[in-house]
């Protein structure tokens, strides 16, 4: 009896071995065992029994079964070599990636009990009821559904998402929830507890190890059947599945940028098909590849158009920078700020850079300091009294004078850190607070977002991390600082992020019964992506930026491939680009193919970790054309000496 298996290693295909007869009738598709693999022992999974040995070579012998019964369910099982080949990656990386946390074996725990709604069901409004009688639909059919949940922030689209989850329960079945930030909104896991009591298991990092391996077991036996998690949820071990939820689908967390590039929306929908269940999309942004595929007519369209209680949007103004006197915060800004602390209202303040100045450089000859391993300036941080690297961590002590000719250094730009000294300085009674990467761990975030949301703090200055899904009712201004910083970045996707980003922190203010406003610091107000912010019309501007990509050709009228180089050596880096760039060149040319072969070049971050990186980028209409381009370069990266080579499928971030 032979067997293909794949090697939980970094090692491309699947490996043949016999299977002794003593281990046959415990050896199946789906069951990890243990095969020397060169001079070591390593973990398998078997993928298929097979008749054909390899040419020439006698087939190893597998040593033993480690887990019985199967750790993956079946469908699950398919679904992460499915992943495996949609990525290029090593199957055996992929099937790592989504096993349990150590600690994860051991005794077995009591099924759950039944459902217990300790908050009950909110009465849902037209548009929602519209929506989840179209998922209930699907549900009741058992059949694959595609819908994107389009609704403004604040309109409701977590009581879809709990109503369709309780359908999928009532029906035997169970669901995966993904949203970008778990750490972020501990509201979201308590309603889902409130609703779902014990069925509910949240996968995510900040958890302890022995936690996400509790849970994990519980959703493998069925004691759980709803997994809360973020990106790395979609591989949550929930069997049979019934429904797929993202939350934020826009989100460009839900991509992973290193090792086995995944995007977790993506997969969400491809599990679903796998599965034969729906899967829902939400986003008051919803992506551009998205929105063509509604479009297209590949998606369903759920529309949830007003706020709860006919709640209005908020007010957006801008506030033209253009030869206003210098200073961090408007006059505007500042003025409307002081009058929301006397109403005893709260107010945020968005800047999308952490630290105190984006830069330290000298008055006398310009010297900036910049990181030894990345090709990035220092991040100024005046509370830790250091200068820190936001790519590879490395930090050191701000210098007296400059390095080069001991002139004074003076700090360049502003991060959230200078904005919270600021907002202090003119508002001294005001109780401040920021939220950035720099808080620390997800506990520490989630108490400053209680407090703020429990009225103990007045102003929240954040970065990103306060856009994110948040329902604070007594929030009526919020202030973009710099709406300008990602409009400019060398990525097609800067307008669209804008965009996006802009509209989810303005969807933070006017939540509750009082009026929002929000004010856009900026220098470019007449940029198209700030005029549709400004007119909450989601709608132009999509059409609008699909418009201008159609007559580019990028995605979604095309399909991307990153193949990124990186090595210590530049000139090894450079060459082994260059090799690639000529490698796929003459495929397209001997295949007649269509695909578009960019550069290769440096990077746009030329150097990170110490690493000098390079990229090539691959474009076509089809897929078929591309994967055949990237299998080639593929089997020629193994020869290219001391680089490492990662092949992107999909690829979100241009940087």
């Amino acid at each position: 009896m032979l067997v293909r298996v794949a090697v939980l290693a970094p090692v491309r295909g699947l490996f043949t071995y016999s299977v002794p007869e003593e281990l046959a009738p415990r050896v199946a598709p789906g069951v990890r065992v243990e095969v020397p693999f060169g001079r070591r022992s390593l973990s398998a999974f078997v993928v298929e029994p097979t008749d054909r040995a390899p040419e020439g070579i006698a087939p190893k012998v597998i040593s033993g079964v480690v887990d019985e019964p199967q750790i993956f369910p079946p469908a699950l099982f398919r679904f992460l070599l499915w992943t495996a080949d949609y990525y290029l990656h090593p199957p055996g990386e992929v099937l790592k990636t989504a096993l349990p946390p150590k600690g994860a074996g051991g005794t077995r725990e009591a099924k759950g009990a039944a459902v217990q709604e300790a908050e009950a069901p909110k009465r849902l409004t037209d548009d929602q009821s519209a929506a989840t009688a179209a998922i209930r639909g699907a549900l009741d059919r058992r059949e694959f559904r595609a819908f994107l949940l389009h609704g403004v922030t604040g309109s409701g689209k977590t009581e879809v998402y709990l109503d369709a989850i309780a359908r999928a329960l009532e029906l035997g079945r169970s669901a995966v929830v993904l949203v970008p930030e778990i750490g972020l909104t501990p509201q979201l896991e308590q309603r889902f507890r409130a609703r779902f009591g014990d069925l509910v298991a949240v996968l995510h990092s900040g958890q302890t190890q022995g936690r996400r391996a509790r849970d994990w077991r519980r959703l493998r036996e069925g004691a759980a059947r709803v997994a809360l998690g973020v990106r790395a949820a979609v591989f949550a071990p929930v069997d049979p599945l019934g429904l797929v939820v993202v939350d934020e689908e826009h989100d460009p967390s839900f991509k992973q940028e290193d090792r086995l590039c995944y995007h977790a929306r993506d997969m969400a929908v491809a599990r679903a098909r796998e599965a034969g269940c729906p899967v829902v999309l939400g986003s008051a942004t919803p992506s551009l590849e998205s929105h063509a595929n509604a479009a297209a007519g590949r998606y369903e369209k759920l529309s949830l158009p007003v706020r709860i209680d006919d709640r209005p949007l908020p007010e957006v103004a801008m506030i033209d920078l253009r030869g206003a006197p210098p200073g961090l915060l408007h006059e505007t800004l500042l003025r409307e700020l002081g009058e929301t602390l006397l109403r005893g209202e709260q107010a945020i303040l968005f800047l999308n850079r952490r630290g105190h100045a984006g830069c330290l450089s000298c008055r006398a000859c310009g010297h900036v300091e910049t990181c030894r391993q990345c090709s990035v300036s220092l991040t100024l941080h005046k509370a830790r009294g250091r200068l820190l690297c936001h790519y590879c961590g490395f930090s050191r002590a701000v210098p007296a004078r400059c390095p080069v000719c001991k002139g004074e250094m003076i700090p360049l730009g502003a991060g959230t850190e200078k904005v919270e000294e600021e907002v202090v300085r003119l508002f001294p009674t005001a109780r401040v607070a920021r939220l950035d990467a720099d808080v620390g761990a997800p506990v520490r975030l989630a108490r400053t977002l209680r407090a703020f949301r429990d009225r103990e703090l007045d102003v929240l200055v954040g970065t990103q991390l306060v856009a994110k899904g948040h329902d604070f009712p007594s929030v009526t201004l919020v202030g973009a600082v710099l709406a300008d910083s990602g409009l400019n970045l060398p990525d097609f996707r800067a307008s669209e992020r804008s965009f996006q980003l802009l509209v989810q922190v303005a969807g933070r203010a006017g939540r509750g019964r009082a009026k929002g406003r929000v004010l856009v610091q900026t220098y470019h107000p007449d940029h198209p992506a700030l005029v549709h912010v400004a007119r909450h019309d989601y709608l132009a501007f999509a059409e609008a930026e699909l418009a201008r990509r159609r007559a580019v050709g990028w995605p979604p009228w095309s399909r991307l491939c990153a193949v990124r180089v990186d090595a210590k050596n530049p000139e090894a880096a450079e060459r082994a680009a260059r090799a690639l760039g000529r490698i796929a060149e003459g495929k397209v040319i001997a295949g007649k193919l269509r695909v578009t072969v960019l550069g290769p070049s440096l990077a746009p971050l030329e150097r990170l970790r110490g690493r000098t990186r390079w990229q090539l980028l691959l474009r076509a209409a089809a897929r078929p054309a591309l994967r055949e381009v990237t299998v080639a370069l593929q089997e020629a990266a193994a020869d290219l000496g001391p680089v490492r080579v990662v092949f992107d499928v999909d690829p979100v971030g241009m940087m």
